[in-house]
């Protein structure tokens, strides 16, 4: 059994086993996977076969791109990019491509992400370039939960990464961009903005974007008519490696929420998907006039990249700017130190928290620790209850690999507590 566990708390599952006696399209295989739209029992390569077809049709349809262009794909470590760059890969072998994954710094998860990358880039034959925004910049999306933006990281993590796929396009000399959206991605935004009545941004999302300035790379959407149910299926199946964990600011947001409304409508109509995609991008679209105004971008008075602002500073360097304000943007511990705290008459202002089963807890520096559950971080309203009455002292968290300590410490930062992870905790057993 397979299971993939999204940000936000999403989950797919996918047990690998005969379905039937003989696939429905090549009559030879053992079916293994259904098609989810026509209830179709399919063998492996048929259903590979059959994305690979969209794929190739939604190119060549839109023209997303040549024989004579270079385009990145940006990797994340997660199914939807693995699948786009295994596609890509395998359906235009003539073609450039270039992988790219941006190290956000993001503790207990960039790293183990940028291993499955480099992993999937091996496997695929494709060339792999890493920005890591910590050695590069000095500073993580981490570190921006000690400013206003400490509740809305997911906001902040997509300006940096649209500024950096734009900047990193044209270093690189790229001429296409193609990232993993697929058909849930596209339709539950759509409805997302439908229902907030932003009709400008729905015009604007299509399955590809034209350059908004000169040396602007095109952005596409090679996915975008697979269902993600059916990408996570291929990544299993074309065993390719992905993460093993979700990111720690995963937030469950508007569009995520409406995805999760898609699926039940599914339930009683199997080809809804399809159905909004067609309506949005044929009918729906079209009845939308284009903006008479013509945006007028300058170099940001920071960075030098393009910008439309009136201020003439970018939407990343405004973000940065208030993060270089913060003197200090710790969020983790060492043994030693929390030895040295332990040991001063400091040690009334923390409130030591375990996280381990309680069989564990031997070590005499750790033995004063408070029992709480993981099971917490599943309960928003006993979650906050639990802690409202340490809200003015200095918490520190430990659990055995420090992961999920440090959920624990983003979540109570986000809410304004003073929290801390111990760092590196499973070699402290």
């Amino acid at each position: 059994m397979a299971t993939y566990i999204k940000c936000g708390g999403e989950e797919f599952t996918f047990e690998l086993k005969p379905i039937g006696k003989v696939c429905q399209l090549c009559k030879k295989e053992t079916p293994i996977v259904t098609l989810s739209t026509q209830k179709l029992k399919l063998c492996k390569s048929c259903f590979s076969s059959i994305q690979e077809r969209r794929v190739l049709e939604a190119v060549k349809k839109y023209k997303m791109f040549g024989p004579s262009d270079r385009v990145g794909i940006f990797l994340s470590g997660g199914k939807d990019s693995a699948v786009l760059a295994y596609l890509l890969r395998k359906v235009f072998p003539d073609i450039f491509f270039q992988g790219i994954y941006l190290n956000l710094g993001i503790r207990y998860y960039s790293d183990y992400a940028q291993k499955a990358v480099e992993a999937l880039c091996a496997k695929i034959d494709l060339p792999l370039y890493v920005y890591s925004l910590p050695e590069k910049e000095s500073f993580r999306i981490d570190d921006f939960v000690f400013t206003s933006f400490k509740d809305k990281i997911c906001s902040v993590c997509g300006t940096i990464k649209r500024y950096l796929f734009s900047k990193l396009a044209r270093e690189l000399k790229l001429s296409v961009i193609a990232t993993g959206h697929h058909l849930d991605d596209l339709i539950s935004t759509y409805l997302t903005l439908f229902l907030s009545g932003d009709f400008e941004s729905i015009r604007r999302l299509k399955p590809v974007n034209p350059p908004l300035y000169p040396g602007q790379a095109k952005k596409v959407k090679p996915l975008f008519q697979i269902p993600e149910k059916e990408i996570f299926m291929l990544a299993h199946l074309m065993e390719l490696p992905l993460e093993g964990c979700s990111c720690p600011h995963g937030e469950l947001t508007p569009a995520k929420k409406t995805k999760r409304w898609l699926s039940s409508l599914e339930e009683e109509n199997r080809t809804i998907k399809y159905q909004l995609l067609s309506i949005f991008l044929h009918k729906f679209i079209p009845l939308l006039k284009e903006e008479k105004t013509v945006e007028t971008f300058s170099p940001c008075t920071k960075c030098g990249e393009p910008t439309t602002s009136p201020n003439g500073i970018c939407g990343r360097c405004r973000r940065v700017d208030l993060l270089n304000r913060v003197p200090e943007r710790r969020l983790e511990l060492s043994l030693e130190e929390w030895e040295k705290i332990q040991a001063s008459p400091e040690r009334e202002e923390w409130i030591l928290f375990s996280l381990r089963e309680r069989e564990d807890i031997t070590m005499d520096i750790l033995s004063s620790a408070k029992e709480v559950s993981p099971d917490l971080l599943l309960e928003e309203t006993k979650f906050f209850k639990t802690f409202k009455p340490f809200r003015k002292k200095k918490l520190l968290f430990y659990c055995y690999s420090g992961r999920l300590g440090y959920l624990f410490t983003l979540k109570l930062r986000k809410h304004s507590f003073q929290a801390y992870n111990l760092r590196v905790a499973e070699n402290y057993s």
